[in-house]
């Protein structure tokens, strides 16, 4: 089972909160969870030349991370969801719900380290 939150105002204080936990060090750089359309919302956090984002759009959480300005592609990062989200289902594995919002908080941490 996969843990949902009431609306987009908790998940956003959510992932400040395990951004603070995890990577105390990235500023929140932008807040959108009002007014969006589709009910979406984004935030992103920066720090030095990097810049990672978590976007809902429609229902779904994307992951974005940039250096330079750059996109990065990161090799196979949806399909590990399944591995560590077992619970998600995989037509919909970029569902939004906290486990999803941890595995990618633990992801950028793991894969910044492994850069720096």
């Amino acid at each position: 089972m996969v843990t949902k939150l009431k609306n987009n105002l908790e998940y956003i204080k959510y992932i400040r909160k395990k951004m603070n936990e995890n990577l105390p060090e990235w500023n929140e750089d932008t807040a959108d969870y009002e007014g969006q359309p589709n009910n979406n919302f984004g935030i992103s956090f920066v720090k030095n030349s990097y810049k990672f984002q978590l976007i809902k759009d429609r229902g779904l959480l994307e992951f974005n991370l940039y250096i330079k300005g750059k996109g990065v592609y990161i090799d196979n990062l949806y399909n590990s969801i399944l591995e560590e989200i077992p619970e998600q289902n995989a037509k919909w594995r970029l569902s939004l719900c906290v486990e999803l919002i941890d595995f990618y908080i633990v992801f950028l941490k793991k894969y910044y380290d492994s850069i720096i």
